[in-house]
């Protein structure tokens, strides 16, 4: 059995204290999804500890027979909707997750390390419309799959495949404009 499980199993036996490990497991990716939606480090933010608070209230609802964070990415997606719902209004200002001025410099891909790709990619995604956004991280960065993904957002596993084929048109047309194609291959 492995270690999700087991918070998981302590979880529904009301143990509070297993919380903190799942948040650690996943506050990232919630994180993540929930500034895809809200579009604002604030309010994702609220939407993380909201999430939390839901998985705590209601983790006996959730059945072994799908995956976790399926079910966990489909409490992150509803609350965000509502949280946007909530404020009416969805912010599409220039906020991004990372705010210094590296995106700004000439990149040189033989002299940074993988967590700087790791932020040139993430920089490039959010750019992104927000459905092409949630699948690709959904798809490539927590490994769900097509139906999964249709599950969490709920829209049909074609619609899917469509938001993720045009988010890698547009992924690669955002780094080729960025970037020289040598830098990026």
């Amino acid at each position: 059995m492995n270690k999700e499980n087991d918070i998981i199993k302590r979880l529904q036996k009301g143990d509070a204290e297993a919380l903190r490990p799942l948040m650690k497991l996943h506050q990232d990716y919630v994180y993540t999804i929930a500034y895809r939606i809200v579009k604002n480090r604030e309010k994702a933010e609220e939407v993380t500890q909201d999430v939390f608070i839901k998985v705590y209230q209601n983790i006996n609802n959730y059945q072994a027979r799908g995956k976790f964070t399926t079910w966990l990415y489909t409490i992150v997606y509803r609350t965000a909707l509502n949280t946007v719902k909530k404020n009416n209004t969805i912010n599409m200002g220039n906020e991004g997750i990372f705010e210094d001025d590296f995106y700004s410099q000439t990149v040189n891909f033989d002299t940074i390390d993988k967590f700087d790709t790791s932020k040139i990619l993430w920089r490039a995604i959010d750019q992104l419309p927000t459905m092409q956004g949630l699948c690709i991280s959904l798809f490539y960065l927590n490994q769900f799959n097509i139906d999964e993904i249709g599950t969490v957002l709920k829209i049909p596993s074609n619609t899917v495949k469509t938001h993720l084929h045009r988010g890698r048109k547009s992924l690669k047309s955002i780094l080729l404009r960025q970037y020289h194609k040598e830098e990026i291959i």
